[in-house]
């Protein structure tokens, strides 16, 4: 079953099981002007900026994290945070080590990793930008930003994953705006959340279309985990039927 939670209770570490989930953990890191340092163990990590901007340091490379910006952290490693951002931190189990990125949104804006899908007349055209993805070196990971218009939905037709992947959709640079997420197996027992700067939903199986509000749309982090290590086919996905049979 998916599981909705405020900003304020993703601050205390999520396990899997308190999410609904099987692999991914999560947990909410506000720096407040402080260091907070990360030990990756057994877990490759993705670090979402949500808010502000954030001073690392991982083994050899240094820099700086901005809005929107992700860190892939590869198990065994140690990453110092240092500033006055918001980081959402996702764990996975992995056994095998990658390297460590910088993922820039700067960088994937300007190159085909920005992607548009769907249509004006509909409402479903929505921007998505694909940090990690199948070509990107992860053991579990497929990793994104997506927006939608005012009052336009996104995630359509609705699909689901949920033997392949569990999501987890985090919303943030919404202000005062708001969204509707979906989450279902069957229509008749649907689950419904309102969703706000900085919520969370995670979403072990099911279809999950959703929709923003005309006051700004809706616009999220999504992180997709394996449920087989090194199985990472983004499109490997069922549609709604009766919605359309290809994603748009």
């Amino acid at each position: 079953m998916a599981k909705y939670l405020k900003a304020k209770e993703l601050i205390a570490y999520q396990e899997p099981k308190e999410l609904g989930l099987s692999y991914c953990s999560v947990e909410r890191i506000e720096l407040n002007g402080n260091t907070r340092i990360l030990e990756s163990n057994e877990q490759e990590l993705c670090l979402i900026m949500i808010a502000g901007k954030v001073c690392f340091e991982c083994g050899a490379v240094s820099g700086e994290a901005t809005l929107c910006d992700m860190l892939y952290v590869p198990i065994q490693s140690r990453i110092r945070l240092k500033g006055d951002g918001v980081v959402m931190r996702y764990g996975a189990p992995c056994s095998r080590q990658y390297q460590f990125r910088h993922i820039s949104f700067e960088e994937v804006d300007r190159d085909e990793r920005h992607k548009v899908y769907g249509r004006t007349e509909n409402g479903t055209r929505r921007d998505v930008w694909n940090f990690i993805d199948d070509s990107f070196e992860s053991g579990r990971f497929l990793t994104g930003i997506c927006r939608g218009r005012d009052g336009g939905w996104t995630a359509w037709p609705p699909h689901e994953h949920g033997r392949e992947r569990e999501e987890v959709y985090v919303y943030f640079n919404m202000g005062e705006g708001f969204g509707l997420q979906c989450v279902y197996d069957d229509m008749e027992q649907p689950q419904v959340y309102l969703v706000r700067e900085g919520d969370l939903v995670s979403i072990p199986t099911g279809y999950h279309p959703n929709a923003g509000s005309p006051f700004g749309g809706i616009f999220y982090a999504f992180v997709m985990v394996s449920t087989t290590e090194g199985e990472r086919n983004f499109m490997d996905l069922r549609t709604q039927k009766i919605y359309g049979d290809r994603l748009e």
